[in-house]
């Protein structure tokens, strides 16, 4: 059956279809709530970034607009025209410099450095507000305007944008943005801005312990000093440069973070604030709480309460009327189920009780009258055997008699004294193996009198299997049968006929059964007859040309039923064999119920230490 059609499966898919329309609105309420809350904060801080990026661009633009100015000081043609040993060159560069401090003291107070690179002396000089880096930035900016001012500029009067630099300064980095402006006549003026001024008026947004503000280029490089674990993943400041829209949620390490972005006007570089999501959510701590942890935890009690209620109402007799019927279909009709259930439960229990319970009784009447009908049809089988073999020994005894080989006689009489003393034992449901092989090997010197130098036979019998127990006369048909049909029908070749009877652990199952194998070097079965027994239609059928074969497979089958078996088989080399699966467990079974039947304690047949 389908799970998908057991009634706990419906039940409980009932349940969910009415909880989760619930639970989903909740989620759905909570969901709302934070993107409001996201929204809100999102577009308050766009609100401030705006206006900060706006005024960093006013900034830059003065500061461009200084750099024009600089073509109407009265200061910049003398440099133009004279060289640097010329004392008016020189009073011209001092007033210059001293022009630079007293704006770097005023309204031009946020950038950091004013310089004058004259191509014609390769010569610069200017003006930093961090004397700590003078040489380190007179070095940058030297290699720098060398590199890129020796034609007619960097950049062209009508182009405002300002281009990233970083001067290293022991072993540490600043970072800068650039601007440069052609003078005329091998003259440039150039002022640095560094970048961390111009996220001053960020550094008072709340924004947690793991949030920051900064400031990118377009190819997503950190350009300000701060460092942060986050801007070290170059895979999360290049979904921060890729941000559209007035927000954005970036996740990064298994969490998740709000950020805001702005391109600026003037620069070449973009402006971020980053926040981690539940830091801005931290004012809906219920709504958070019920979200993550109340609605599953809500969820989970009420269903357990649920399919504990239905485990004791329903569940439990369902699976207990099951499980009986299950069993009774199995064979076990001692099963009973409680009553002490609801009252359909206990309707339903009482009434397979007593259907157990008639069933038991019927079965137990038919089981008995089929044992005994088994038993009566398995001693007959058992005495069946014998009347064969003694018509073969008399027969010996008979050719011995006539060739007056009075030794041959007495020692052939030894052999069926013991011969006969075990078919006085043939009564029981099982001997030992040892006890069965001392009786072939009875059979076969008897034989060996008869073919003094024509029969041989080997016995391989592991000292562990010899407590084995098996039925009485299992083996010995198939050695009387190699004998007559094996040794009688071999084409002479002046070899012995040799007969080997071997045992093994059956590989599969060592503990359970015993692999006992017959087999001759004569000309093996017929091929039809090989086919019948394979296919179980000579078992079936009454035996009359083999009688032996078919009497040990119908009582095989009487007393071990699937459990085991026997095949048959013809050697590569020639000759048949038999391999008998004997079962271990089962002839134990079937000992103790015929002991009981005949009242006497049953013999063990377990193996022998």
């Amino acid at each position: 059956m389908r799970v998908w059609q057991s009634v706990r499966f419906k039940i409980v898919f009932g349940f969910f279809l009415i909880i989760a329309p619930m639970v989903l609105f909740l989620i759905y309420n909570n969901l709302y709530a934070m993107n409001v809350v996201r929204q809100q904060i999102s577009s308050h801080y766009n609100n401030l970034l705006s206006l900060n990026v706006s005024e960093n661009d006013k900034v830059l633009e003065e500061y461009t607009s200084y750099l024009i100015r600089l073509d109407h000081n009265p200061d910049i043609p003398i440099i133009q025209a004279l060289r640097s040993g010329d004392s008016d060159y020189t009073l011209a560069k001092i007033r210059l410099m001293n022009q630079f401090m007293l704006d770097s003291s005023g309204i031009y107070n946020r950038k950091d450095t004013l310089f004058i690179y004259d191509r014609k002396e390769d010569d610069m000089y200017f003006v930093t507000q961090d004397n700590s880096t003078y040489s380190d930035k007179r070095d940058v900016l030297l290699q720098w305007s060398r590199q890129h001012l020796q034609s007619n500029g960097l950049l062209d009067e009508d182009d405002t944008h300002w281009i990233s630099m970083t001067v290293n300064s022991g072993g540490t980095g600043g970072n800068y943005l650039l601007r440069t402006h052609d003078l005329g006549l091998g003259a440039f003026a150039g002022v640095l801005v560094r970048t961390g001024s111009l996220l001053r008026g960020l550094e008072g947004f709340d924004v947690g312990d793991e949030g920051g503000s900064f400031l990118l280029d377009s190819s997503g490089e950190v350009l300000t000093d701060t460092a942060s674990p986050l801007m070290t993943d170059p895979l999360f400041r290049q979904a921060i440069v890729k941000q559209s829209g007035s927000y954005g949620i970036v996740k990064q390490g298994g969490r998740s973070y709000l950020v805001l972005v702005r391109q600026a006007e003037k620069a070449n570089v973009i402006y971020a604030i980053v926040m981690r999501e539940d830091y801005i959510l931290q004012n809906l701590p219920f709504f958070q709480k019920v979200l993550y942890y109340w609605i599953p935890l809500l969820v989970a009690i009420l269903l357990s309460l649920y399919l504990v209620f239905l485990q004791r109402i329903m569940f439990k007799p369902l699976v207990d009327l099951i499980r009986g019927m299950r069993k009774l279909g199995q064979g076990r009709f001692d099963i009973r189920l409680p009553t002490d259930q609801s009252s359909e439960f206990a309707f339903m229990s009482g009434t397979f009780n007593n259907m157990a319970e008639q069933i038991e009784k019927l079965k137990i009447d038919v089981y008995e009258e089929q044992l005994r009908v088994q038993r009566a049809e398995y001693k007959h089988l058992q005495v069946q055997i014998n009347p064969h073999f003694y018509m073969n020994s008399l027969n010996i005894i008979y050719n011995l008699a006539a060739l007056k080989d009075f030794k041959s006689v007495q020692k052939l009489s030894l052999h069926l004294a013991d011969y006969f003393r075990f078919l006085m034992q043939s009564h029981r449901a099982t001997v030992r193996l040892e006890d069965e092989i001392k009786h072939i090997e009875h059979y076969l010197e008897i034989q060996k009198v008869r073919y003094v130098s024509k029969l041989d036979y080997e016995i391989r019998v592991l000292p562990q299997h010899a407590g084995w127990g098996l039925s009485p006369l299992m083996v010995q048909p198939f050695v009387e049968n190699a004998v007559i049909h094996g040794f009688n029908k071999r084409v002479p070749n002046g070899m012995m006929f040799t007969i080997v009877i071997a045992t093994e652990e059956d590989p599969e199952a060592p503990d359970r059964y015993l692999l006992l194998t017959v087999a001759d070097d004569g000309p093996g079965f017929e091929p039809e007859l090989l086919a019948n027994l394979e296919n179980g239609r000579h078992a079936a059928g009454t035996g009359e040309q083999h009688l032996g074969i078919w009497n040990i497979l119908r009582r095989f089958k009487m007393l071990y039923g699937d459990d085991g078996g026997i095949s048959f088989g013809n050697a590569p080399a020639g000759g048949a064999v038999v391999t008998i699966r004997l079962p271990f467990a089962r002839l134990r079974a079937i000992e103790a119920e015929e002991a009981e039947a005949s009242g006497e304690p049953g013999e063990g047949t377990g193996r022998s230490a």
